[in-house]
C-alpha cells in the first residue's frame, strides 16, 4: 500500500463526513454544473480517476452514462459499491492504481480527475497516462487545489499573516482532510502539462470561490442560506477575479482530434 492510499484509509471517516457537510455537497453539485456545460448528452463513456466514495460516477451514471470509476483505496470503493447498492446501472467500480493499467483501459469520451494530481509524484507524466486513454475530441474534467487560496485562507481565516507571507511560492501544503501533504500547482503549470499531452483549455472555473472563506459553519447549516449561496457560487465560479481565489481550479480541456 502506498503512503497516499494509507493515508486515505487512515481518513476515511473524516473525508466521507467532508463529503455528506454543505461545503462537500457544494463541491459536488458546483462541479456537476460546470461539467454539464459541455456534457449535455447522454450515453456518454466517462472514467472517473480516484472516483473515492464513487459520488461523482453514481451522479453519472445515473444521467444514463457508461461510467468506470477506479480508485488505489479498497475501503473506498466498498462504500462505493453500498451507495450503488442494487441499482441497475452502467457503472462499474475497480480498486486499481490508474497508471498501472492506463493502457489497458481503452479511450472514453469524457475523464474526470478531480483533486488527484495533488498526490501524484510526476503529475505531467500523470496527465499523458490520462490522453492516452482519451477519445480525440473528448473532454477532461480537471479539478485542483488553487495555490492562492491557501494564502487567502491562512490572512483570513487564520488571521496569521506570518505563515502566508511564508507560503508564497511554496507548492507544499498539508491537507487537514487526508491530513498528508500534497503538491499544488498554478492555473499556468496545469495549462503547460495539459497543452504538452494535446489538451486545448476550453473553460476555468472556480469552486468555492467564496464560501471557502467564510468561517461561521453554523450558518452554512441553514437550508435556505445554503440554497442563496449556492446560486451565487455558481456565478462567480465563471468570473474574474472570483474563480481566480477559489479553493479549487477546475478546468474543462478537450484533446485534440
Amino acid at each position: 500500500m502506498s503512503s497516499i492510499t494509507e493515508a486515505f484509509s487512515k481518513s476515511l471517516n473524516q473525508y466521507l463526513n467532508f463529503t455528506e457537510m454543505p461545503w462537500g455537497k457544494l463541491f459536488y453539485s458546483t462541479s456537476w454544473n460546470q461539467i454539464e456545460d459541455y456534457l449535455q448528452e447522454r450515453n456518454q463513456t466517462i472514467l472517473d480517476i480516484g472516483c473515492g466514495f464513487g459520488i461523482t460516477s453514481l451522479e453519472f451514471a445515473r444521467r444514463g452514462n457508461k461510467v468506470k470509476g477506479i480508485d488505489p483505496t479498497y475501503a473506498m470503493i466498498e462504500v462505493a459499491m453500498t451507495q450503488k447498492g442494487e441499482e441497475k446501472l452502467d457503472l462499474d467500480f475497480v480498486v486499481t492504481d490508474f497508471q498501472m493499467v492506463a493502457g489497458l483501459l481503452g479511450k472514453f469520451n469524457w475523464i474526470f480527475c478531480h483533486n488527484i494530481l495533488e498526490y501524484v509524484e510526476e503529475p505531467g507524466k500523470f496527465i499523458e497516462s490520462i490522453s492516452m486513454c482519451q477519445d480525440p475530441g473528448g473532454y477532461l474534467s480537471l479539478i485542483a487545489h488553487n495555490p492562492p487560496a491557501k494564502v487567502m485562507k491562512k490572512a483570513v481565516i487564520n488571521k496569521n499573516p506570518e505563515d502566508a507571507l511564508n507560503s508564497l511560492g511554496n507548492q507544499l501544503e498539508y491537507s487537514g482532510v487526508i491530513q498528508t501533504d500534497i503538491t499544488v500547482y498554478t492555473f499556468e503549470q496545469l495549462q503547460e502539462m495539459l497543452e504538452k499531452s494535446g489538451y486545448e483549455i476550453q473553460e476555468r472555473y472556480g469552486i468555492h470561490n467564496i464560501y471557502g472563506y467564510i468561517a461561521d459553519n453554523e450558518v452554512k447549516q441553514d437550508t435556505e442560506w445554503h440554497k442563496k449561496v449556492s446560486k451565487l457560487e455558481m456565478e462567480l465560479g465563471k468570473i474574474s477575479p472570483y474563480k481566480d481565489i477559489a479553493i479549487f481550479t477546475h478546468i474543462i480541456a478537450k484533446k485534440k482530434a
